[in-house]
């Protein structure tokens, strides 16, 4: 299932870690780290790091664990 198909299921934060996502073209290679996104949408890195960790669960984002990782769109779909 796509993450457009998710809507009523995912959190407002949710729906704008994708949006950031997106809009930065994150990827394996490039990936956001919790800090930027936190930036980008108002609220504490380790928030977006918790609700990160439920996007996963449902398949919507991976993540790129170490110096220089992050996280971009999961783009196999979930």
């Amino acid at each position: 299932m796509e993450w457009w198909n998710l809507e009523k299921e995912i959190t407002d934060v949710q729906k704008e870690i994708l949006n950031v996502l997106k809009q930065n073209y994150a990827s394996y290679a490039c990936p956001i780290s919790s800090m930027e996104i936190s930036r980008a949408i108002n609220v504490t890195p380790s928030y977006v790091r918790e609700q990160a960790n439920e996007m996963q669960i449902l398949g919507l984002i991976k993540a790129r664990r170490g110096p220089g990782g992050g996280y971009y769109l999961n783009n196999q779909g979930g």
